[in-house]
């Protein structure tokens, strides 16, 4: 054989007589490899059981946030004030509702309007309903009057309509003349001067919120202010739609029978 590998063998074949006469050195070599890979697997377990508890802590964070937020926004704890003018923003210059609202709310009310001689001739007492906006026919009127009446039995809060295109309307003039107080709920219904999103409008006092909290104003604008709906059903009987739909909410439930 060439030299060379004559060489390499007789230098294996002293290694494994090495092993041979200390036989601790192998055991120690396993230990050694035993040894590290347990460190590296305690390393790995606790960087694993971190990293779960601090995923789960911001989860916990998270959820609790949320639950916060929520108590914060349902809080009865809120200004009565403020909750209304968030609702009545665009009402507020009609009403001047705003007392002690937040400064964006402020900065985004319509100016005010004070123009009494767009009311009409007849009395505040008997006249429910103002259609500033010409959008409602005879039968219309006198049907949303006749659904006002029935409100007012059933529930002692009087709501009152008025239509207009803003500026076009009486705005501060309807307090005195529809004498309004804590069981007043007003309806503005306007054709577009406050936008396309402020069609449909409501002012609930505390009064009429013992009834149907602010929430319920809120939906009730959605569903029939939207664009959408005055498409597709026209002002005037949105405006049906409206107080129809008040009436239903407010008339007395039957006791269910047993």
């Amino acid at each position: 054989r060439p030299p060379v590998v004559m060489m390499r063998d007789a230098e294996a074949s002293q290694r494994r007589r090495q092993g041979r006469r200390n036989p601790a050195a192998r055991p120690m070599l396993v230990v050694a490899i035993i040894g590290a890979s347990a460190m590296t697997f305690e390393v790995f377990r606790q960087a694993t059981s971190a990293a779960t508890f601090l995923g789960s802590a911001g989860h916990a964070s998270a959820r609790a946030a949320a639950a916060e937020a929520a108590a914060a926004e349902a809080s009865a704890e809120v200004p009565a004030s403020r909750r209304q003018a968030a609702l009545a923003a665009p009402v507020a210059a009609l009403l001047a509702a705003t007392v002690g609202a937040p400064p964006k709310a402020l900065a985004k009310r319509p100016t005010g309007v004070n123009n009494p001689g767009l009311l009409p001739q007849t009395d505040g007492k008997s006249t429910t309903v103002i259609d500033v906006a010409k959008i409602l026919t005879e039968s219309q009127e006198r049907q949303v009057m006749a659904t006002i009446k029935e409100i007012e039995q059933d529930s002692k809060v009087k709501l009152r309509v008025l239509t207009q295109t803003y500026p076009n309307s009486p705005g501060l003039a309807i307090r005195d003349y529809w004498g309004v107080d804590d069981l007043t709920l007003i309806y503005v219904h306007d054709t577009g001067g406050l936008g396309e999103s402020n069609v449909v409008n409501f002012n609930a006092p505390m009064g009429v919120e013992k009834f149907k909290p602010v929430n319920f104003w809120r939906r009730a604008q959605n569903v029939f202010g939207n664009r959408y709906y005055i498409r597709d059903h026209g002002d005037g009987e949105t405006v049906i739609d409206v107080v129809n739909y008040i009436r239903d909410e407010f008339k007395p439930k039957p006791p269910e029978s047993s």
